[in-house]
């Protein structure tokens, strides 16, 4: 039967009506919790990645961030305690003191006074140039924290202590993000099960073909003409590091960067290329061309440090960063690492396996038949120089100029 009532019956009228206003205020309701998701999330997303751009960090509120304040690919992430009870001491082989008086003002600001987690650095002497180990001699006694140790190993395993977390720093490390050593202190602390933490080295190890992705690696070439030295036609002085004061490379068209490229001249910069996708840079010969250089050869060393230097003016040096990778299938560098004393010797033993240029692997067996867990943070960067690969090529380069510039207006503190 129909219903008794018309559709013009006041009550059906009043009744269609309110069940439109009822379908339109839920409507509404769940628009505006959409829009409260929507944007809370974002708001999420920016606080964890980079909470430098809100004027408070939400996540505060909801988790402790004075306990896990490092995220990946921030750059302003919140200080981090140092642990009550864990003594941190840095071990430092020392190779070159052009290098190591670089890496010094990073020391000093990881150091315990300085609101660092460092409590002593230990320099172990890899040389025996005179001049650096004196050089050497009148640095430590600036510093009470600092010291020498008197083994001549590449790492004094005498001297670690049981209890005592240790963080392995190469005297060639030319560049530190603040939050570092901090990052991989605190992986360590919280990943019972890893022998060692390894820092995220620029291009080192496994690293090397993340860090060679189109968009990290940029397409650099060497200046061919010592004329171009002028700092009058280029408007870059040698204590200048900004990428973006240097000129575009200019050279032949054919130009290619082969396989044991000589250097130009000494002192030679390395240049932006403006036309990308040429496979003229060291790096795309490497991978496309037979005729290439090898990843290990310099020319793709300085491309990278070159690159670098680029993303850290740009301020995109997130794009060489990741959370964390666990025994990745390569090796790993072994420039930068934490790991407890107790393992120091279980160290020793894998350190032992292989030259000290191929790092640390997880394809090793230790005397136990264990495999040992290595893990590489990617939250905070080092920069390493290292020119052993050629004597005449890295050190042909203004680069270390370069890292000294920065460091000394960035990083150094007034002189001790």
């Amino acid at each position: 039967m129909g219903s008794l009532r018309g559709a013009d019956d006041v009550e059906t009228i009043g009744e269609q009506f309110e069940s439109r206003l009822f379908r339109k205020h839920y409507l509404i309701k769940g628009l505006l919790w959409a829009v409260l998701l929507y944007g809370s999330l974002v708001l999420s997303i920016i606080a964890y990645c980079n909470p430098a751009l809100l004027p408070f960090n939400p996540l505060s509120y909801v988790f402790n961030i004075e306990v896990s304040p490092f995220f990946a690919f921030s750059q302003g992430s919140e200080y981090f305690p140092k642990p009550h009870g864990v003594r941190i001491v840095a071990l430092v082989p020392f190779h070159y003191h052009e290098r190591t008086a670089i890496l010094d003002c990073y020391l000093q600001n990881n150091l315990v006074q300085n609101r660092g987690l460092l409590d002593q650095v230990v320099f172990i002497p890899q040389t025996d140039d005179a001049f650096s180990l004196q050089w050497l001699d009148a640095l430590v006694q600036k510093t009470p924290e600092y010291a020498i140790s008197v083994g001549e190993d590449d790492m004094d395993w005498k001297f670690t202590q049981a209890n005592v977390l240790y963080v392995r720093i190469d005297g060639d490390v030319v560049f530190l993000e603040d939050h570092t050593i901090p990052t991989i202190v605190k992986t360590r602390l919280e990943d019972p099960d890893s022998l060692m933490i390894s820092a995220n080295v620029m291009s080192e190890g496994a690293l090397s073909s993340l860090h060679s992705h189109h968009g990290v690696a940029l397409p650099y070439l060497p200046e061919l003409d010592e004329a171009d030295q002028d700092p009058q036609t280029n408007g870059q002085s040698h204590s200048d590091w900004h990428a973006s004061n240097l000129p575009l490379w200019n050279g032949p068209a054919a130009f290619v960067i082969e396989k044991e490229f000589r250097p130009p001249f000494q002192g030679h910069r390395w240049l932006p290329v403006a036309e990308e996708g040429l496979d003229r840079d060291p790096i795309a010969s490497a991978m496309r061309r037979e005729t290439g250089p090898s990843l290990q050869e310099w020319t793709v060393s300085a491309q990278h440090h070159y690159s670098f230097l680029d993303h850290l003016e740009s301020n995109t040096l997130s794009r060489y960063k990741f959370p964390l990778w666990k025994n990745p299938p390569e090796a790993v560098s072994s420039t930068l690492g934490c790991f407890w004393g107790k393992d120091a010797a279980a160290l020793r033993e894998l350190y032992g396996q292989q030259t000290a240029s191929e790092g640390l692997s997880t394809i090793w067996t230790a005397s136990d038949g264990s495999h040992p867990n290595i893990t590489i943070d990617g939250k905070g960067l080092a920069s390493h120089y290292s020119a052993e690969m050629a004597v005449a090529g890295l050190d042909s380069t203004d680069l270390l100029e370069r890292y000294h510039a920065y460091a000394q207006e960035n990083v150094c503190r007034p002189t001790r």
